[in-house]
């Protein structure tokens, strides 16, 4: 029987996992058994009762490892609860317009499988770890660096996540 939660996330610098990180640790202070695994590396979602997916942000839209992981498993996530969430740096100011921005960057998955919760966090920005060519890109649009995450948010976020996979 299916009794775990999985958070299986993309990432390419390492905040969006440090985010799937977080969730899973709150999941398991409130007694869940949960996974924590990047993307490629799930074939089988037979052991999960509920799957949380995420991905950062680039250029407005999710990677494309989560998109391809959704369509493979379609059937089987339409048939358990399951969220995502969304980590960039454009939603650190925190207007509606730029949440509506980031969230429109799942509108692809959401038509593949509806979740059940959504969640859209600031991420962190350090031009030290970046390829030359996304360097590139960061100083064209000038974007701050620095970590924006709140983690406190994640947590918060994850503890819904939870009643709303409960009552699924």
């Amino acid at each position: 029987m299916a009794d775990r939660i999985l958070v299986a996330y993309a990432t390419r610098y390492g905040s969006t996992a440090e985010v799937a990180e977080a969730i899973g640790d709150e999941l398991r202070k409130a007694g869940e058994t949960v996974d924590v695994r990047p993307i490629t590396g799930v074939t089988d979602l037979s052991p999960y009762r509920a799957v949380i997916i995420g991905s950062p942000i680039y250029m407005g839209k999710w990677l494309p490892e989560p998109q391809v992981f959704i369509e493979r498993h379609q059937q089987h996530l339409q048939s358990i609860p399951v969220a995502y969430f969304a980590v960039g740096l454009t939603v650190k100011e925190g207007t509606p317009e730029l949440l509506r921005k980031a969230e429109a960057s799942m509108d692809q998955v959401r038509l593949l499988v509806n979740p059940v919760e959504v969640g859209v966090f600031p991420g962190r920005l350090d031009t030290s770890r970046l390829s030359i060519a996304d360097r590139a890109i960061v100083k064209l649009i000038r974007a701050k660096t620095g970590d924006f995450r709140d983690l406190g948010a994640v947590r918060t976020w994850a503890r819904a996540v939870r009643e709303k996979i409960a009552l699924a």
